[in-house]
Formats: structure tokens, C-alpha cells, sequence
């Protein structure tokens, strides 16, 4: 027996059922509501119950008709985009049956997706069921290495995870007197919204890393078990701080902000540190910690030194309306009197032209999850 079910962020109680926040927080329905209003962009949720299984797929599903050049291509078509680290899950696998499960998702997935008249699917894929051939492997790409910890080290954690740059940097805080807490209030978090947006001005951030104050505050009223902020203090000032989220096994370093007037005192290493310890505690397996912009870069070579580990971070880029697909890149090149995006940017329509965007957010624009 087959069954389905396309779920809104109206149906909590059988989206929570169907996928809870402690199996992944980032296809959780209070994250889901909290994409909702930031991206306003419909959430929705596709679980397909089959041969002993459930696999569950969350996503945004994102109108094209919007976009300024795609009144005529793009009228009653959708894409979709998944939240990080998501894409289709096991949430319940018979190994006996897989083959059948699997073969039941692709069926409903294609007829659900006829339905909807979606344009192209793009997938972040969970990092530890990438391999697993739930979606057509030819679509599949590797975006970048990320950058992982491993915390049943433990006690072992300060020798064998952190770089020597990275203790004497956490030294450096340490002794500096940085103090590490976490957020307890709104006007923490508001702190912290201050620093984070400082540092995408400083950075020349594209518009779409800014985040409004509600943003940040959804989080800390709605998902309070699930994600919280930890803020650096020196000399009584924030100067730095973080948003993690977490699930059972995994704890996810989500967004950083530093005040670079007080980088000397190494404020982020303070409160990163003192995170992957409570995560230890906690009894987490890992922290993903994230990749950078480029490969290699200065933001990769600072999470590397809080871990020798590496990990795949996957993608997944399908055109399921070539005809549609294709009319609408036409239409992006007229509108923008410009050649198509390079190679490699997912729905090549959604990309930002270059020379709208200063020019060292170029790179950031042109991620692959736009």
C-alpha cells in the first residue's frame, strides 16, 4: 500500500508526526514557517508512505511568474528549493522493501510535481543520505567540502579537533576575559541583529544575506528548544554571536557576526568553543560547521580549525519542464541583454546579473542556492 500526502505549514501536528524537528530541525514545520515569512514563498512538505517506509521531503515552493522578465514563461509555474541540509529523507527505511519504496517516491514526486507545474527542482542534501539513490544520480552534484566535528571525541575534543592556530586563538579569548552566554532575552537577540548586519555591511553582502529583526526573533520565540544564539562579551559589549540549530544527532553553526574592531580578543572562537563543548555534553554526534564562499578560502580555513573532518555537501539541479526551462533563460538573456549565467548556477533564470550587484558579492550571488 502506497500513500501520500502534500502537507502546508497549516497541518502542524501531521507534519510533526510525519517529520519531527529532533529527526531534522531544518524540515521542521517551525522552520518551514519561518522560511514561509522571510522568503515569502509557500512551504510545503511531500511524505510518501511505502513498503515499510516514510520519506519526507520538504520544500519551498517558489513562483516564477514574479520575476520581472517572466510574465509569459513563467504564468502558473512554480520551482522548488529545499531547506538546507534536507532534501527527500528517510525518515523510516525497511531495507528489505527499499527498491519499492524508492520507485513509490519517484512516481509521486513526477506526478506531484506535473501538478504543481514545476519548472525545475533544486535540492541542499542532507550530507549523511546524499548517496542514498532516492533521486536520479545524474542530477546529483558535489557543491563543496564542509567542514565537520566529530563530538564523541569528548574530553579529546581540545587535542585532536581544534588546530594548534585554533586553541591559541581560544586562549586568546580566554584570556582576554571574553565571556560566552547565551541569548535570553529580545533585546539579546537585537544585539545580535545588530552585529550580523554590520558585518554583511562590512562584507558587501547581496541583499538576500540580510536578515529583518523578526527573522531572528521567530527563532528564539518559536523554535526554543530546537536553535538558540550565543553571544561574545567583552568589557560588557556584544562583539560577536551566533545561531545554531539542532536536532538529535547533529547541531548546525547557522549564521556568524563579528565587530572586526574586536577581533584581536578572537570573540568567535570563544563562543564557537563553547559551543561544540555544550554540544558534547548534550550527547550530539557532530556540528556542521559549513564550507566558505570559495574553495579554500579565509572563512573554510577558520571553521577548518576546529576540525581535521570533511564532508560532501551535495546538490541536487533537475530540470522537470525543459521546454518552460528553456524559454525562460531566453527571456532572462533579453531582459538583462546578456549571455546566460555561468555554468553551473541552478535555475540559470534566478541569477542576479553580475553588474547589479557590487562586485565582491558577485561570488556570494551566484551561489548555487540561489
Amino acid at each position: 500500500m502506497v500513500r501520500d500526502d502534500l502537507l502546508t505549514t497549516n497541518d502542524p501536528q501531521r507534519w510533526r508526526a510525519a517529520l519531527p524537528a529532533d529527526a531534522c530541525v531544518m524540515g521542521s514545520v517551525e522552520y518551514a514557517r519561518i522560511l514561509e515569512a522571510h522568503a515569502g514563498h509557500a512551504a510545503r512538505l511531500l511524505v510518501v508512505e511505502a513498503a515499510g517506509s516514510r520519506i519526507a521531503y520538504p520544500f519551498l515552493l517558489r513562483p516564477i511568474q514574479a520575476l520581472p522578465f517572466a510574465a509569459a514563461a513563467g504564468k502558473g509555474r512554480f520551482d522548488t528549493m529545499t531547506p538546507e541540509y534536507t532534501g527527500p529523507l528517510w525518515v523510516r527505511h525497511d531495507d528489505s522493501a527499499g527498491d519499492a519504496a524508492r520507485a513509490a517516491f519517484t512516481e509521486i514526486v513526477e506526478t506531484t510535481w506535473r501538478e504543481l507545474a514545476v519548472v525545475a527542482e533544486f535540492a541542499h542534501l542532507n550530507p549523511w543520505q546524499a548517496n542514498d539513490p532516492l533521486l536520479d544520480a545524474n542530477c546529483v552534484e558535489v557543491d563543496r567540502e564542509i567542514v565537520f566535528v566529530d563530538l564523541a571525541l569528548g574530553d579529546d575534543l581540545w587535542m585532536k579537533a581544534l588546530s594548534s592556530d585554533a586553541r591559541r586563538q581560544t586562549r586568546q579569548a580566554q584570556k582576554a576575559g571574553v565571556q560566552v552566554r547565551r541569548a535570553t532575552s529580545r533585546d539579546d537577540v537585537l544585539e545580535f541583529h545588530r552585529v550580523y548586519t554590520s558585518t554583511m555591511q562590512r562584507r558587501v553582502a547581496h541583499g538576500r544575506y540580510y536578515f529583518a529583526p523578526e527573522y531572528f526573533l521567530a527563532f528564539f520565540e518559536t523554535l526554543p528548544e530546537r536553535s538558540f544564539f550565543v553571544l561574545a562579551e567583552y568589557q560588557g559589549r556584544v562583539v560577536a554571536g551566533g545561531l545554531y540549530l539542532h536536532d538529535a544527532h547533529d547541531i548546525y553553526w547557522h549564521l556568524s557576526a563579528v565587530d572586526m574592531e574586536f577581533s584581536a580578543v578572537r570573540p568567535v572562537n570563544a563562543y564557537h568553543y563553547d559551543t561544540i563543548q555544550w554540544a558534547a555534553r548534550a550527547g550530539k554526534k557532530r556540528m556542521l560547521c559549513g564550507g566558505g564562499h570559495e574553495p579554500g578560502d579565509g572563512v573554510f580555513r577558520f571553521k577548518a580549525g576546529f576540525s581535521p573532518l570533511r564532508a560532501r555537501f551535495k546538490v541536487y539541479k533537475r530540470v522537470r519542464d525543459r521546454d518552460a526551462y528553456e524559454a525562460l533563460v531566453r527571456a532572462w538573456c533579453a531582459h538583462h541583454g546578456a549571455p546566460p549565467p555561468r555554468a553551473g548556477f541552478f535555475p540559470a533564470y534566478r541569477c542576479a546579473h553580475p553588474l547589479d550587484v557590487p562586485q565582491p558579492a558577485a561570488a556570494a550571488v551566484c551561489a548555487n542556492a540561489a
